[in-house]
């Protein structure tokens, strides 16, 4: 039987967490987009090849591989919604990336607002225009970008630096009357619990974020992560309890696909 590899890459969630991380994330996005549409047409190769061989085999051998073309006639048929899939993706990252640019160019023109006591002037030294007055956390104030804040909390959380980031996601949360940030600092802010060990807490960030935001876009991570705490501490009724409003609400997402097949383990 005719075997071969069929790169499909969730572009589409690659981006939603891209689109939080800058410039860097815009340039990254670019290469996924590219990679992808390398990937549709080498798929697309494939199955022209691998038609032909089984028109080929089918015609050598009198009709008797009818089974084998009908099996693979099928195998094609879903490659190509595949890559019809993939087309509409690319698309959809397309016009997505237009929107970054100009929100990047956008987000270059805003300042920060530090924090803190500022640091002693130091004769002849001139300030930085923008820079915060000493190494104090962050501090909001009227009018400051939360996106910008929500970045930082975001560099803060890679760089280990978990209570900085716990202010930042609290804040973003407390301060974003519009919700558009809210949600993800919700969720952030259980993903940062977690990496300090208060599980508990961690629990009630995330059920926030599945009570507050039901059709939000952090919803099913949310839910699957809420039944991974339960799974690590070894309470298979809460985890499975949890894991089964996720197959429900989250039918065919990888966090639905993962609870089932841990929950088999």
């Amino acid at each position: 039987m005719f075997r071969f590899a069929f790169p499909v890459k969730p572009v589409v969630t690659a981006f939603s967490l891209l689109f939080m991380t800058g410039c860097g994330a815009f340039d990254t996005l670019r290469a996924q987009n590219d990679k992808t549409q390398t990937d549709v047409k080498a798929v697309a190769k494939q199955v022209e090849a691998l038609q032909k061989s089984v028109d080929e085999l089918n015609l050598s051998q009198g009709g008797s591989t009818s089974k084998m073309k009908a099996d693979l006639t099928m195998m094609i048929g879903q490659l190509e919604q595949h890559i019809t899939r993939l087309h509409a993706e690319i698309d959809e990252t397309q016009y997505r990336l237009t929107q970054l640019t100009a929100k990047i160019e956008k987000l270059d023109q805003k300042k920060f607002v530090g924090g803190g006591p500022a640091a002693p002037a130091t004769p002849g030294a001139a300030a930085t225009p923008g820079a915060p007055a000493s190494n104090e956390p962050l501090r909001v104030v009227d009018g400051l970008d939360l996106e910008a804040v929500f970045n930082q909390a975001q560099d803060d959380y890679r760089a280990g630096k978990f209570d900085l980031a716990l202010s930042g996601f609290k804040t973003v949360y407390e301060k974003d009357g519009g919700g558009t940030w809210r949600e993800r600092a919700m969720f952030w802010l259980g993903e940062t619990l977690v990496k300090q060990d208060k599980t508990d807490k961690a629990l009630e960030a995330y059920g926030r974020v599945a009570k507050e935001f039901p059709h939000g876009s952090k919803t099913c991570s949310a839910r699957f992560k809420i039944g991974l705490i339960y799974h690590q501490k070894k309470d298979k009724a809460k985890r499975d309890e949890e894991w089964t409003k996720l197959i429900s609400e989250c039918n065919g997402t990888n966090e639905a696909q993962r609870a089932q097949e841990m929950q088999k383990e």
